[in-house]
């Protein structure tokens, strides 16, 4: 049975190495081979697996799910229940019977946990340097793929060890707490075993460290949140960049602003027709190929200064659907920032200038009005610095501090969970004609069906 559960695993865990083979040349093995067998070459192999398993399916189209929810994004494009429906995110109504969007989401996360497990299960406490790099590494892609659960459905099913008997994996959902504690429980882990950053591409410590520094902060945690941040930036692993943006959300970019990310290609020759870049792009003639339906709130475009350079990745252009100008989001653009010949589509997961913000919000949430961190990622974005006397008191600057971040991170899906901790969600549901309950997402109807024992999130 070992057996046989191995070579499944295999098969789950490198289905997605078949088609991003270029990531791995192509491995196929032929037989397979039991647990205890394992080399650490194979753990290493298996971990780039759980990596390429986070995304789910390329175009990764659950990712813009939360944005399209808040009040940064607006998408005019229609669908069906059954396939990803930008739609009933802007109404704030997500459907249980969407398994494209939420489906996708919630599988991609269990299938990175599941291969998560399995290799904290055969790494044990292993002493070697490289097992104990790896096994951070697992623990921090458990904790990042729970977390974005946890930020989606609140409770769900936590799941710690390889788990083969159905009656097993089949149980109830565990609180939002709980699940939370096992994130916390996770990172605390991985920070020690883990080394310092190397290449975006894979978990580091201070990947692990504003990880758990974001956490704390949505848990109010806010002593520990500031003291993460100041880690991570005091590190000088990552910096911010100066006089560049667009430059940042390349592929190898020279830029040493992300921490961490998912990534794709090279991108087939219709390239300019992949993943995300087409989902917020302009119509044609921009080389998109969108549909033109999916841009930036109005409010947010016209915040930014004029000599900003976050304004390299917004274009504005005639919306055909409603005959008027709007801006569009074009961080996830292909073809304005790299080559034909060598496209790669990058989704950030982490980047430095959270660290800068969380630093600032931490303070602030402690009554302390701390410039330093703020006016630094301003500076380095091209835009004003202020002064202590332009806020009254910690709350104004706390007002501040969630425009810069809708600045700062728009389309890298942080801007919902950012409306709930400052208070901003419930407003904008009742605008929709939505109630807290909508504060989560449902379930979907298939995994009702696959665990008797998931019971759907209210009013669902």
């Amino acid at each position: 049975m070992l057996r046989n559960f191995k070579k499944l695993f295999l098969i789950t865990c490198l289905a997605g190495l078949t088609a991003c083979g270029k990531y791995l040349d192509r491995p196929v093995p032929d037989h397979a081979i039991g647990k205890d067998q394992l080399t650490d070459q194979d753990i290493a192999l298996l971990m780039r697996g759980a990596y390429l398993s986070m995304s789910g399916t390329w175009p990764p189209q659950s990712y813009p799910m939360t944005d399209i929810y808040s009040d940064d994004i607006v998408s005019l494009q229609g669908g069906n229940p059954a396939q990803f429906n930008p739609q009933a995110y802007e109404a704030c109504n997500p459907s249980p019977g969407d398994g494209f969007g939420i489906g996708r989401y919630y599988i991609a996360a269990y299938t990175a946990i599941g291969n998560a497990n399995f290799i904290l299960e055969k790494i044990g406490n292993s002493a070697s340097p490289a097992l104990r790099q790896l096994r951070g590494e697992a623990l921090v892609v458990r904790a990042h793929s729970y977390n974005q659960l946890a930020e989606l459905h609140g409770g769900v099913v936590l799941i710690t060890s390889v788990e083969t008997e159905i009656d097993q994996i089949r149980r109830p959902k565990s609180t939002e707490a709980e699940v939370l504690d096992q994130v916390e429980k996770d990172l605390e882990a991985a920070i020690p075993l883990l080394g310092g950053f190397t290449s975006p591409k894979a978990a580091s410590k201070q990947s692990a460290q504003l990880l758990l520094a974001r956490v704390c902060l949505q848990r109010g945690k806010h002593a520990k949140a500031k003291e993460l941040a100041e880690a991570v930036i005091t590190s000088g692993v990552r910096s911010l960049s100066s006089g560049t943006y667009s430059g940042i959300f390349r592929y190898n970019s020279t830029a040493r602003e992300m921490l961490w990310q998912m990534s794709d290609g090279p991108m087939p020759s219709a390239y300019e027709r992949y993943g995300l870049f087409s989902f917020y792009s302009p119509a044609p003639p921009f080389l998109g190929n969108g549909t033109g339906l999916t841009s930036m709130d109005d409010a947010l475009a016209a915040s930014y200064e004029a000599a900003d350079t976050r304004r390299q990745v917004m274009r504005k252009a005639r919306q055909a659907a409603t005959g008027r100008d709007v801006t569009y989001m074009l961080k996830f653009s292909t073809d304005t920032l790299q080559p034909a010949s060598a496209v790669y589509c990058t989704y950030p997961l982490m980047r430095i200038s959270e660290a800068y913000l969380i630093s600032a919000e931490a303070a602030a949430r402690q009554n302390t009005v701390e410039l330093g961190r703020y006016n630094e990622l301003r500076t380095a974005r091209n835009a004003s610095v202020k002064n202590a006397a332009d806020f009254a008191n910690a709350a104004a600057f706390l007002a501040e501090i969630e425009k810069e971040r809708r600045r700062e991170l728009v389309g890298e899906g942080r801007r919902w969970q950012d409306m709930k901790r400052f208070g901003s969600a419930e407003p904008f549901l009742i605008s929709k004609g939505r109630n807290a309950t909508r504060l989560i997402f449902p379930f979907t109807n298939a995994e009702l069906l696959r665990n008797p024992k998931l019971k759907q999130n209210p009013e669902y």
